[in-house]
């Protein structure tokens, strides 16, 4: 198992997305990805991409919303996706199709050294949520973007506030 270089605090993210439960999300990641496909498609209408856009998926996991933002910006555009998880990365370098213009880096978004200035849109479906620090993984993928860049990202509020995760647990 490969561990990408990381913020101390996010050690423990890194030690789960790598170890046998990493491995578990990606091996049922196509069911997954369908029922996440909503929150997907949500993600990408935000995020309002053009062909020519550079894209940085925070938090890429398995790869179908960095797939899904290089069709909206290819021809001449770039996506990097991003994530810690070693076995999730493996089975998005295997989804990608070769002509799309998607790159995948085990990384950990808030120490990763991304180019300054020079992607136009942050985006993220549930990966910015699992930052200890958010201010901090925050500001540094800040400086990826130019002056004009754009943030669009799906996140879970705290179980108590999200009927997905409260509903089944007061049934029990």
């Amino acid at each position: 198992m490969d561990a990408p270089a990381s913020h101390d605090r996010n050690a423990d993210q890194v030690a789960y997305w790598n170890g046998p439960a990493g491995q578990r999300w990606a091996d049922r990641q196509a069911a997954q990805d369908v029922l996440l496909k909503p929150v997907a498609d949500l993600v990408v209408d935000r995020a309002k991409l053009k062909p020519g856009e550079r894209v940085i998926d925070v938090g890429c996991g398995s790869g179908a919303t960095s797939i899904a933002f290089a069709r909206e910006v290819a021809p001449s555009g770039r996506v990097l996706g991003v994530d810690v998880s070693d076995p999730m990365l493996a089975r998005a370098r295997k989804a990608a199709p070769k002509d799309l213009p998607v790159d995948f880096v085990l990384a950990d978004g808030t120490v990763y050294p991304f180019e300054p200035a020079s992607f136009d849109v942050l985006a993220s479906r549930f990966g910015v949520m699992f930052f200890a620090d958010p201010a901090l993984s925050f500001a540094n993928m800040r400086k990826a973007l130019k002056p004009t860049g754009r943030l669009a990202f799906a996140c879970w509020r705290e179980p108590r506030e999200n009927p997905f995760f409260m509903a089944p647990l007061a049934a029990a």
